[in-house]
């Protein structure tokens, strides 16, 4: 039974979501916070401490910003009890809603009441014992609203139905019938163009180059001027751009929807669809350009992108970017040779000055020769000073969780101390006054210790990741022995290199553990 001396510092948590189906006024974050203030109002041991709202955040996932705040509150000792409306407020997840309330709350001394489900972790009732059930339930009502969202979707986009925020260049979202396109006059003369001078022979390249030089408007620019859209280098046609527009089937009056789907109702990672899978749903809307004319524009052999590498044969390839814009480096096969390159320059030399084409092979090589160099470095000048440097590290862990104890210790008699006064108040042992000018007092005391502890924990924290960080390196380093040999078989470069950056042909390669490396190639 719960003990009628102990007091709780009370964290309420607030959450809601229309993915779990939440529609219902009921379930709105003023109405959860009244009925759970109204509950606390009638506990003279309950204090409310701090509320965590999660609105517009799933329940079938934990990954929210708010209840991670509570959860590191209850680690830090601020509070001693979360409340919920209900049990579906805490979440839909029944395997992790049952982890929480049988195993991480009891470890950690928290009380958990869901309200109106009248369940309560520290007390023996029925309630309890359905709560797995509950909460097979809830997470089968987000389930449920889940496949009835998709479906409701699928059939929209199956009708034609056009369902995205901007409409595509050279369209416009009709005024009068949601999800229906209809002709932009003035920018439909653009996409027009493009195609005629496809059909002239001209490459994307050149068509960019055209553009530009009549001053024709980007898709941006004009998005920006009807009020829809301000993005950066709005003013730059792009390679990418006018190939995307040769390519969209939208022009022939199709609607092209459903390009990616999520990976689970349990989270918002979505996956690309194969293009047989796409939902293609023709006469939609009035074409701009004629099947006929797309047909011959697709007939050539390069109507489109240069044709990339998707395989990652190659064992820097995730790393290599362009030093100049930031953006990763194009990999393309040309005459039996890979090399890398600045999408942004192909786009557009306008987007960047970095022109680099450089044999792929020549990169690697170079750069495995500078990494096994640095290990013999290593091995020569550094091995001996992390050695130290760790020794050392370890001694200020030891003094610091020495000092972490004794606040701990500090902030448990506190907490004594706070419930001893509200005794005392019960038994008319002392004032109102005096209650609460004593209480104002430790409970100052108690702010000042968790900050303390708080901070102790981060500086363990961070001593330990240092370590952690000192240890990996020693292990990845022990690998570049196979380097010299090209055994490259259990070396994870991912490990080693953040990035590599090109510019011309100076590369610059960013360690994880030591100061950037700079050569020339």
């Amino acid at each position: 039974m719960v003990s009628p001396k102990m007091i709780y510092n009370v964290g309420i948590y607030l959450r809601l979501s229309k993915d779990d189906g939440d529609r219902e006024e009921s379930e709105s974050i003023t109405n959860q916070r009244k009925i759970i203030k109204d509950y606390i109002e009638k506990h003279d041991d309950m204090i409310l401490f701090e509320e965590y709202v999660d609105d517009g955040y799933s329940g079938a996932n934990f990954n929210r910003p708010s209840f991670k705040r509570l959860i590191q509150d209850i680690e830090n000792k601020k509070i001693n009890m979360v409340i919920t409306k209900n049990l579906a407020r805490l979440g839909r997840n029944y395997i992790e809603v049952g982890n929480y309330i049988e195993k991480y709350f009891p470890d950690h001394g928290i009380r958990y009441l869901a309200i109106l489900d009248n369940i309560d972790n520290f007390c023996d009732n029925s309630s309890n014992d359905f709560m797995p059930i509950k909460s097979v339930f809830n997470e089968k009502h987000c389930k449920d609203t889940s496949i009835a969202v998709k479906r409701t979707k699928r059939k929209r986009m199956e009708d034609g139905f056009y369902a995205c925020t901007t409409a595509p260049f050279g369209y416009k979202k009709d005024p009068e019938l949601p999800g229906k396109l209809i002709i932009d006059d003035e920018a439909s003369k653009t996409v027009k163009k493009i195609f005629e001078l496809k059909l002239q022979g001209y490459t994307c390249n050149k068509i960019v180059e055209y553009l530009e030089k009549n001053n024709y408007l980007t898709p941006a620019q004009y998005m920006n001027i009807k009020g829809l859209e301000n993005l950066k280098n709005k003013d730059v046609w792009r390679r990418s751009s006018v190939t995307k527009i040769l390519g969209n089937q939208v022009y022939l009056g199709y609607t092209v929807r459903g390009k990616t789907q999520k990976i689970s109702y349990k989270s918002k990672d979505k996956i690309f669809v194969k293009r047989k899978d796409f939902i293609v749903t023709k006469n939609t809307h009035d074409a701009i350009i004629s099947e006929e004319i797309f047909e011959k524009v697709h007939s050539t052999k390069k109507y489109g992108l240069t044709r990339e590498i998707k395989e990652n044969t190659h064992l820097l390839k995730n790393f290599i970017y362009c030093k100049n814009c930031g953006q990763k480096l194009i990999f393309k096969n040309a005459r039996k040779k890979v090399y890398v390159y600045c999408r942004n320059n192909s786009d557009n030399p306008r987007l960047c000055s970095n022109d680099c084409k450089i044999d792929y092979n020549l990169i690697e090589s170079k750069t495995i020769e500078y990494i096994s160099n640095i290990y013999k470095e290593y091995l020569k000048n550094n091995k001996i000073k992390d050695n130290l440097y760790k020794k050392a590290a370890n001694e200020a862990i030891k003094s610091i969780e020495i000092e972490l104890e004794k606040l701990k210790a500090t902030l448990d008699k506190i907490n004594f101390k706070i419930t001893s006064l509200y005794n005392q108040r019960l038994s008319n042992k002392i004032t109102e006054e005096e209650y609460k000018s004593r209480y104002k007092v430790l409970l100052e005391k108690r702010k000042e210790l968790s900050e303390d502890i708080t901070d102790k924990e981060i500086e363990i924290n961070n001593k330990n990741k240092e370590l952690n960080t000192l240890s990996q390196k020693k292990s990845v380093l022990k690998k570049l022995e196979k380097l010299e040999k090209k055994d490259f078989k259990d070396i994870k470069f991912e490990e080693l290199i953040k990035r590599i950056e090109v510019f011309d042909k100076e590369i610059s390669v960013k360690f994880n553990f030591s100061d950037i490396g700079i050569f020339n190639i």
